[in-house]
């Protein structure tokens, strides 16, 4: 075990520590007793029953907070609730405090990696933040859109479950609020909030059919709670049958002289418009076109002056027009006539153009005009490649072929200065090749151009294991 005085390895069989004398014994029980409630807490979190399993879970980590298990299981527990905040926090603060070979990397990674699904669970819980305000003003129809909202982005956020069926028990929706909880129980059956008012429906009157699921709380000496109902049979009645009938006959008469010339007359108005704003978009298009012919015209005439000065660079002020930058420049500018023609291209195109264009180096390209023609043909590429770029770097970093990684993030963050995740990528290229000074300054770049990014806590982190790299004796 680790002495918690002075930091030093020492083995099981030792009461005390070899460097500083400091007595494990207490130490011990702390880390058993941490390690009993970790157990516990595991078994809860097999059978579903979060709420208890986070409650013994901190109980762990207040014996040990270096208890790491303890700390991944939680922030996992967490997660699957719905509570992503509470998920990272907790694997940001286990890989603080236990650094070495830490499980929560990989969680960190693998929810920064489905980038799709952390946004959803951001989107469900800002939706539920909006509608626990609109339910505190008392909006319930307003909140209960945002549930089913948050509650479509995120099955699992228990929460939602919790003030929905609130909700629905507060407008007196019985029926719908006891399926609501049932399911929120598929998540968390032990979750009190839920339990609690479960147990209030029971006792109360439900119409009509719901759930008779019967759901163990995990204590073996409470019983089973069950829906309780009360029906009477209704007798038959022909009048409701009447009524439907009468109902759907004025109906249909009602949308004949009503509702159907206003459909027609607001359908052929939306025809027109369609039609105008058709004509505009195609006139608009026509215009773009020609104009872009005319750009194509005017710099096919500067290439063809650039490619008339053959010769060295010297005092007869005659360009070399036979460098490596040159060469690519001509290349680039025959692609692009290509791809601006193209009314479809593929992205294999696309980023090809855009790297060709970022490899030319500015310096080697003496003619003006050839400097005014390299920077329109990047104003119109590099924003719609930036993107495409970047994904064919990160792809050649998981591949592990970082050499080439580190020009393809490099150009993907030229491209678009303001992007976080190219900056961030290429300092963990460097730090998987330990280069770990052009590491930090990549991520310090990355915090000058987006010092409110959400990968500024983890920048942080690295830049710290950096530091701690670099400073270590050889």
């Amino acid at each position: 075990m680790i002495c918690p005085y002075c930091g030093n390895t020492v083995t099981s069989s030792r009461r005390r520590c070899e460097e500083c004398g400091f007595d494990l014994a207490p130490a011990r029980k702390l880390t058993e007793r941490s390690n009993i409630f970790y157990n516990r807490g595991l078994r809860m979190a097999q059978v579903r029953n979060l709420t208890a399993a986070v409650s013994v879970l901190e109980k762990s980590l207040e014996f040990n907070k270096h208890n790491s298990d303890a700390r991944n299981l939680l922030g996992l527990i967490y997660y699957e609730m719905g509570d992503i905040v509470n998920a990272l926090s907790a694997w940001l603060v286990s890989r603080h405090l236990d650094p070495e070979d830490n499980e929560a990397d990989y969680f960190l990674e693998r929810v920064q990696k489905d980038t799709t699904l952390l946004d959803d669970m951001n989107q469900a819980i800002k939706k539920y933040n909006l509608a626990l305000e609109e339910a505190r003003q008392h909006n319930f129809d307003l909140a209960v859109i945002q549930l089913k909202r948050s509650l479509t982005l995120n099955r699992k956020l228990v929460k939602a479950y919790q003030l929905l069926a609130l909700i629905y028990m507060e407008t007196g929706e019985n029926n719908k609020a006891f399926r609501l909880i049932n399911m929120g129980l598929k998540v968390d059956m032990g979750n009190t909030v839920l339990l609690q008012y479960r147990q209030e429906l029971t006792g109360s009157s439900i119409e009509g059919e719901g759930d008779t699921d019967i759901l163990d709380t995990g204590d073996s000496g409470d019983k089973p709670i069950e829906a309780k109902f009360s029906y009477k049979e209704e007798k038959p009645s022909i009048l409701p049958f009447v009524n439907l009938i009468i109902g759907v006959v004025l109906g249909i008469i009602c949308a004949q002289w009503l509702i159907v010339p206003t459909v027609k007359k607001n359908m052929k108005e939306e025809y027109e418009s369609s039609k105008i704003d058709y004509s505009a978009e195609l006139s608009a298009k026509s215009a773009t076109i020609s104009q872009l012919q005319k750009t194509i015209t005017n710099l096919e005439k500067e290439i063809a002056k650039l490619n008339g000065k053959g010769g060295s660079f010297g005092g007869d002020g005659s360009i070399d027009v036979s460098s490596e930058s040159y060469e690519t420049f001509f290349e680039a500018w025959e692609e692009y006539k290509k791809f601006i023609g193209k009314k479809e291209y593929s992205d294999d195109e696309l980023v090809s153009l855009a790297y060709k264009l970022w490899k030319i180096d500015d310096e080697e390209i003496a003619q003006e005009y050839a400097i005014n023609i390299l920077k329109s043909m990047r104003s119109e590429i590099y924003p719609a490649a930036s993107q495409k770029v970047y994904l064919k770097a990160k792809n050649l970093y998981e591949k592990g072929i970082y050499d080439d990684a580190i020009d393809w993030f490099k150009a993907a963050s030229d491209m678009d200065p303001t992007y976080d995740s190219p900056l961030y990528y290429l300092g963990k290229t460097y730090q998987a090749l330990e280069r770990f000074e052009e590491a930090m300054d990549s991520y310090r770049k990355m915090l000058e151009v987006a010092p409110n990014s959400t990968l500024k806590e983890m920048v942080a982190e690295r830049i710290k294991e950096c530091e701690k790299k670099e400073s270590a004796p050889d």
